[in-house]
């Protein structure tokens, strides 16, 4: 419910900016859309108090029993993801900070763009948006790192999508190295954690189309950067085949080793995770889109070639990944 009422904001969020758009000249009657703020508010408000008491409920829980034994697994959470302990404690301060940034001029101008290149999708594709019964890819993708990775967020399931209301995010995911005891990190700094400076590859062989790099990596982990200036930070957009491009982002900041018109192989690596741009802690986000300008691409629903901790050992056939599973790619 929570995820539901964030997008929901965070659409609102989208909207309000537009009330803004007379500074540039556009009719005044857009000032109407400036009530979407206060209406994007009060869900922050909603999301804050219901992440509170989860918090406080999470605090309870973990001073009686560690999450592994029995008496947890009885009062565990549906959610798939409950065992996996990030760097990002959903606490007041970071759903604090969430609210703020979304009055960054930044996110504020960013989110205009994805509402406008989202209904660009949305008008391209005449309402019927790509989905996993509709789709089928061109491209046989591995995952884009060596290894076993925990699938941290994603799914091709509305309810665990990355992002469902951010038409180009719509079948993203984020990845993750976990331990044994689910932790992403051992330590409060990004060298700490697992996957941080790890290879990132490319997920099938194709055509490096764009590059940015540059962006710092925030030393800071689980809140938001301040200061950061675009929402994927470093990234990589490949293209694989007509209408289907991988993009990887939050990339360590100096780290990509391809350049804009190189043909990549499968497998190859682009460059080294991160934790640039709008990123709590280090991960590689990963879509495929249907266009070659981020904003107005559709996200595509894919497979996988590797096996998961709830598939075969000796199948590594195309499969469909769910966030909560280990992800491990072909050797």
């Amino acid at each position: 419910m929570s995820r539901v009422l964030g997008k929901l904001a965070y659409g609102c969020v989208a909207l309000g900016a537009i009330g803004y758009l007379d500074q540039l000249g556009a009719p005044a009657t857009v000032q109407v859309f400036r009530w979407f703020f206060l209406v994007g508010f009060v869900l922050w408000l909603l999301v804050a108090g219901k992440v509170l008491v989860g918090w406080i409920r999470s605090r309870r829980r973990n001073t009686e029993t560690d999450s592994r034994t029995s008496e947890s697994s009885s009062t565990a959470t549906e959610d798939p993801r409950e065992w996996i302990r990030g760097g990002s404690d959903p606490g007041v301060l970071l759903y604090t900070q969430m609210l703020l940034m979304q009055f960054h001029p930044n996110t504020l101008f960013r989110s205009v763009l994805q509402l406008a290149g989202g209904l660009v999708a949305f008008l391209r594709h005449k309402g019927e948006l790509p989905a996993p019964d509709t789709f089928q890819s061109e491209t046989t993708y591995r995952p884009p790192f060596s290894g076993s990775w925990t699938v941290f967020n994603g799914s091709p399931d509305p309810e665990y999508s990355h992002s469902w209301n951010i038409v180009r995010q719509r079948y993203a995911y984020d990845f993750v190295i976990t331990d044994e005891d689910g932790r992403t990190h051992d330590g409060t700094d990004v060298e700490s954690f697992y996957c941080f400076d790890e290879p990132v590859r490319a997920p099938a062989a194709g055509t490096v189309v764009r590059t940015k790099d540059g962006h710092r990596d925030y030393h800071r982990t689980g809140r938001f950067d301040p200061l950061q200036y675009r929402l994927a930070g470093n990234y990589v957009l490949i293209k694989h085949a007509e209408n289907e491009y991988s993009f990887l982002a939050h990339l360590k900041d100096g780290s990509i080793c391809v350049a804009e018109g190189e043909e990549v192989t499968r497998g190859q690596e682009i460059g080294r995770c991160g934790n640039s741009g709008n990123s709590t802690e280090p991960h590689i986000h990963f879509h495929v889109q249907d266009h070659a300008v981020p904003y107005v691409g559709a996200g595509l629903p894919i497979q996988f070639v590797g096996r998961t901790n709830d598939t075969d050992a000796a199948d590594e056939g195309p499969i469909w990944v769910h966030c909560g599973q280990v992800l491990t790619a072909p050797e």
